[in-house]
């Protein structure tokens, strides 16, 4: 392990993959010493290429060196133990707790990611919640879907993220496939499937809602309806999100029941990033992330809101807590469309040639590629496999609907 020089503040971010590199960027703008955890020994070039390596102080590696990294971290007194990315919220905890700095109790850790713990533990909380149905074998599943009588169920890892290997099933057959799909398949999370959870199908608007938490008290930093889409293989993907209004009819019941279910979770410290269907009977928990959002854009959140989570969430492990304490409820100043890109068959990514064409529109205001220039892409099935996310921001909600659907007539011609 190399030797870390002693620094008077340090802050410790645990897998900085994605947008975890926002908050090395902030912590470094902000003067303080960065260390780097990885949670986990072997990583895949793709998330391996994301961390901002040229910003770590230390980059460490707590798989293999547990001991020794909590030695090493002891000595330094770090201020704030930060998980950057869904990889490092069970270890960001674990170590927060062993040296006695803010942040959320290990004890629920799994809840807060093991997705079936987690709907268990919101359940138990008295907040609706899917049924569901963990198990290893595709006929447990259609045994339940049939004693439940549901028609339409959804299929998924337990612990993956980015809408890895989800499928909706309404027959054996469906069920059948996503089993063997998913059992004994390495996660996005790098781990392997040893089971799968069986939800039913939730029917009503999917939403998004963002938040950074001190002491048990939420800030909601930007709250968005989702639109999705269905392409091959029966498959629905995320289409575009588009900011809520606090005016909107449905904004204080979705923004109470997410409170309820971070209380449940034990997010009393830091960010989350929480998904809900609004169903005829209420919100019902989709997953709750304790992490930032993996579409965090600072800038673009700053015009439309005048906050955003990543400042918010390095002041609430760093600062005073002063902003935090502010209402609880964002203004919208602008109108937003994040719109994820659809791959329609395998292609040279043509990033100069996207962008070009993106900036020509009038709502455009940045684009975030997920995949290198002139990498091959393949036809977009999932988060994972969409190209790129595109922000579009405007006092117009009818520019941004011109610019979306320019954009989409674009994306046929290039991609």
């Amino acid at each position: 392990m190399t030797a870390v020089r002693r620094a008077p503040s340090t802050v410790v971010l645990v897998d900085a993959f994605s947008t975890g590199a926002l908050l090395a960027r902030r912590v470094r703008e902000d003067g303080h010493r960065l260390i780097h955890i990885r949670s986990r020994a072997e990583l895949t070039a793709t998330f391996a290429a994301s961390l901002p390596g040229e910003l770590f102080d230390a980059d460490l590696s707590y798989a293999d060196q547990a001991d020794e990294v909590l030695r090493l971290l002891a000595e330094l007194d770090p201020v704030a133990v930060i998980a950057a990315s869904e990889f490092g919220v069970e270890v960001a905890d674990e170590i927060a707790a062993k040296l006695g700095l803010r942040g959320n109790d290990p004890a629920l850790s799994h809840a807060r990611r093991d997705k079936f713990h987690m709907a268990e533990t919101v359940a138990a909380a008295g907040l609706r919640t899917a049924r569901q149905r963990r198990g290893n074998d595709a006929a447990t599943l259609r045994q339940w879907r049939r004693e439940t009588g549901l028609w339409r169920m959804v299929v998924k890892p337990l612990d993956s993220a980015g809408s890895d290997d989800v499928f909706i099933s309404t027959t054996d057959e469906q069920t059948r496939d996503a089993v063997e799909a998913i059992l004994g398949k390495t996660n996005l999370m790098l781990r392997t499937n040893e089971a799968v959870l069986a939800q039913e199908y939730l029917v009503g608007d999917e939403y998004i809602v963002n938040s950074v938490s001190r002491d048990g008290i939420h800030r909601f930093t930007d709250a968005w309806i989702s639109h999705k889409v269905t392409v091959r293989d029966n498959r629905r993907i995320y289409d575009y999100e588009d900011l809520l209004s606090p005016a909107d009819r449905r904004f204080s019941e979705i923004l109470h029941y997410v409170s309820g279910v971070l209380d449940a979770l034990g997010i009393a410290n830091g960010p989350a990033h929480t998904e809900l269907i609004c169903t005829t009977d209420g919100p019902v928990l989709l997953e709750t992330g304790a992490r930032i959002s993996g579409l965090a854009n600072p800038a673009a959140l700053d015009r439309c809101t005048g906050m955003n989570q990543v400042d918010l969430t390095i002041e609430c492990y760093v600062g005073d807590g002063g902003a935090l304490a502010q209402p609880a409820i964002y203004p919208r100043r602008e109108h937003a469309r994040c719109v994820n890109l659809i791959a329609h068959r395998a292609i040279a990514l043509p990033v100069d040639a996207l962008r070009t064409a993106l900036e020509r529109l009038p709502a455009f205001e940045s684009v975030r590629f997920r995949r290198a220039d002139q990498a091959i892409t393949t036809p977009t099935v999932d988060l994972n496999s969409s190209p790129g996310v595109v922000f579009l921001v405007h006092h117009d909600a009818a520019e941004i609907e011109r610019s979306y659907r320019t954009l989409r007539r674009l994306e046929h011609e290039l991609l």
